[in-house]
């Protein structure tokens, strides 16, 4: 049986990919075999700095300081992601965690009231948040060519999102298979609770992919206290109609969703 045959990363030699015909997951003495969903089968050598010393030696203070502004921006994006569960069942991809970890981390640099280490999540740079995507390999501007006007009305309670008149043959970009599309409104409070309140969503009809569409205007109510941030997403998905029931397109990368808009009081 052959031995795995091990080729180091350039500049990193404790990190090594597996080429061979036997795969291995685990730890062998100090070697630790594991997948990578992007680069494969991988090795690491055990090392590194005791957890002990990271924590007490004064060398290391700006690295408790990352870590512990890092763990409280994962604890952030989980309650945005946990918010929005339902909808990332059909917009979300398999990156969704770490981009959002990442964007939520950034709005905590903005933080220009604490010091380092103690940087935190401040409601007035959630502004930041408008224009993420849920899936990066789409996006409304490429499924659809009109503009789609969405905003949350205090004075109301409710956001509103107007999708004017098109032609699907000219303006979607149309997907194998594909033969009807649908819109997704959804508005929410931006909260800090362990327990985030859930989402008001709004779906538009199922829409036919050839022929005129007249427009729409989508409504989504939301009763909210005057002082809490509220944001508005966005979404396109893509179904196939087959004896009067809509499946959604298991091999479609393209459903888009995105927050259009922030609304900070």
């Amino acid at each position: 049986m052959p031995a795995p045959y091990l080729y180091c990363y350039q500049n990193n030699n404790i990190m090594a990919k597996q080429e061979s015909l036997i795969k291995f997951r685990g730890k062998v003495g100090d070697l630790s075999f594991s997948k990578h969903r992007s680069r494969g089968y991988e090795v690491r050598m055990k090392g590194g700095v005791d957890k002990a010393r990271i924590q007490t030696d004064p060398n290391f203070q700006r690295t408790r300081e990352n870590m512990a502004e890092f763990g409280n921006a994962a604890k952030m994006a989980k309650l945005l992601r946990v918010q929005l569960n339902n909808l990332l069942r059909t917009f979300g991809d398999s990156s969704l965690r770490n981009r959002m970890t990442s964007l939520v981390h950034r709005i905590q640099k903005a933080d220009v009231i604490n010091g380092r280490g103690e940087r935190t999540f401040l409601e007035e740079n959630s502004q930041l948040l408008k224009g993420f995507e849920f899936n990066q390999a789409s996006s409304l501007k490429m499924l659809i060519g009109v503009n789609l006007d969405a905003y949350f009305d205090r004075l109301d309670g409710q956001a509103n999102l107007t999708v004017p008149a098109f032609n699907p043959q000219i303006d979607v970009m149309l997907l194998p298979g594909a033969t009807h599309m649908q819109f997704t409104l959804a508005v929410a409070e931006l909260s800090t609770d362990d327990i985030p309140p859930r989402p008001e969503v709004v779906k538009s009809a199922y829409i036919p992919l050839i022929g005129q569409y007249p427009g729409d205007l989508l409504e989504a109510p939301l009763t909210v206290d005057d002082t809490k941030v509220v944001y508005v997403i966005v979404g396109i998905s893509m179904y196939q109609e087959v004896n009067n029931e809509f499946y959604p397109l298991k091999n479609n990368p393209y459903n888009a969703m995105t927050i259009v808009a922030v609304d900070i009081p």
